[in-house]
Formats: structure tokens, C-alpha cells, sequence
């Protein structure tokens, strides 16, 4: 199994925006893209201003896919336009783990 992990940071001031948006752009993906289930967290310990999204996949050629689906998506691209105020530049930190 393969678990995919995209976190980022929140704009000061911005939390309930990003907050809102993360839901909006995961309740989005999970509809049009059912191959996995994508989830959105927030982190309670730490940097508790980070979000973080993970969905799990059979293969790495099955994320890849998902990837590659959403990247063609303009409707995702559409709400990731929306998101740039809400969250830190450069914040973001992609994270594949592989099952033991």
C-alpha cells in the first residue's frame, strides 16, 4: 500500500478560509476522482497551523494515475486558485509512504 501526503502551512489570520477551502477541495476531489479516498487533517500538536491531506493507493502507478487525473482536472484547478492567500508560500511538503 502507498499512502500519499501533502501538507502545508496556513496564512496568519487565514484559518477558518483554509480551513473551509481544504473540505470544499477534498468533498470535490472525492467526487469526481473515486479512486481514493482522500482525506483532509488538521494538525493539533506542534505547528497546529498545518493541514494535511492523504489518501492511500494500491501501487505507486495508481497514485501516479491520480495525480495525473487531477492534474488535467480545470475545476481543480479552479478551486486551487482560489487557495493562494489562505496558505504560506512555499509551505507545501509532499510525502509518499510505502507499507512494511
Amino acid at each position: 500500500m502507498i499512502r500519499f501526503q501533502r501538507s502545508g502551512r496556513i496564512a496568519r489570520g487565514k484559518d477558518l478560509q483554509a480551513t473551509e477551502w481544504s473540505k470544499e477541495v477534498t468533498a470535490y476531489l472525492n467526487s469526481k476522482f473515486s479512486d481514493a479516498n482522500l482525506q483532509v487533517f488538521s494538525q493539533r500538536f506542534g505547528d497546529i497551523d498545518t493541514l494535511a491531506w492523504q489518501a492511500d493507493f494500491d501501487s505507486l502507478a495508481s497514485l501516479d494515475n491520480y495525480q495525473r487525473s487531477i492534474n488535467g482536472d480545470e475545476g481543480f484547478w479552479e478551486r486551487l486558485g482560489k487557495s493562494t492567500e489562505f496558505f504560506v508560500e512555499g509551505s507545501f511538503f509532499d510525502t509518499v509512504f510505502e507499507t512494511l
